[in-house]
């Protein structure tokens, strides 16, 4: 394992952060507690931090005893799995984000949107309906994303949700269009969806059955539901 940081006290939070304070310890963690296992998706939840880092990051977990590896049978990748030390970080993982929906400056955020991971977090969160054709998908479009960004289908079968960054071939069911910050907004519940089609933000195409209830299949971000400070009591974050 590489050396920690130590405080030198025997303090409890202090004993705490040496294992959970480095960067990007909380966002694998978020990635495990919504339900990931697998290093590809863990890494698909952190799309900007490095595969060997993250690699580096999860043996450091094994030996704090955060997780285990689940012996998945000769030739297949062995998952991850949080111990009960670990998954009794949930709440505070969650306690911390909510903290930043609620008092965190909205528009510094927003410079730091990442279609990967918007799209990402969409996916676990989206709802079949029970009108929904057996595959049902939606295409989603971000004009002002980087190259070959722009675009991403998420496909709701039976039994899972597929994202998709190339177009998998399949008929649209619905179709979404918005700038990434519009979308953000909308996805954190800083702006209402009916409001943003009401004002041209967003656009959404497809059969009224679909588009009439478009936020009960499309869900919100976990945190939608904690208020904002007043704007002249948010901490401003730096956006650089």
């Amino acid at each position: 394992m590489a050396e920690r940081a130590r405080y030198g006290q025997y303090c409890p939070l202090s004993m705490a952060a040496e294992i959970i304070g480095t960067r990007w310890t909380l966002l694998i963690l978020r990635e495990l507690l919504e339900g990931s296992t697998s290093f590809n998706d863990i890494s698909r939840g952190v799309p900007l931090m490095s595969r060997t880092l993250l690699s580096q990051r999860l043996k450091e977990f094994e030996e704090a005893g955060l997780v285990t590896r689940i012996d998945a049978g000769k030739g297949r990748s062995s998952p991850y799995q949080l111990t009960e030390a670990g998954r009794a970080l949930g709440t505070v993982v969650r306690s911390i984000a909510e903290w930043g929906q609620e008092w965190i400056d909205t528009e510094p955020s927003l410079e730091d949107v990442d279609t990967d991971f918007l799209m990402w977090d969409m996916r676990r969160n989206v709802r079949r309906l029970p009108d929904f054709p057996d595959r049902f998908v939606v295409h989603f479009h971000f004009p002002d994303a980087p190259e070959k960004k722009t675009d991403h289908w998420l496909v709701m079968g039976r039994d899972e949700v597929d994202l998709c960054y190339i177009d998998p071939g399949y008929d649209v069911d619905v179709a979404i269009e918005a700038s990434m910050k519009d979308m953000t907004r909308v996805w954190m519940g800083w702006l209402a969806i009916e409001e943003a089609v009401d004002c041209g933000l967003i656009h959404v195409n497809g059969p009224s059955r679909y588009i009439r209830n478009v936020q009960s299949w499309l869900g919100l971000s976990s945190v939608s539901t904690i208020k904002k400070r007043p704007p002249e009591h948010r901490l401003l974050r730096n956006a650089s």
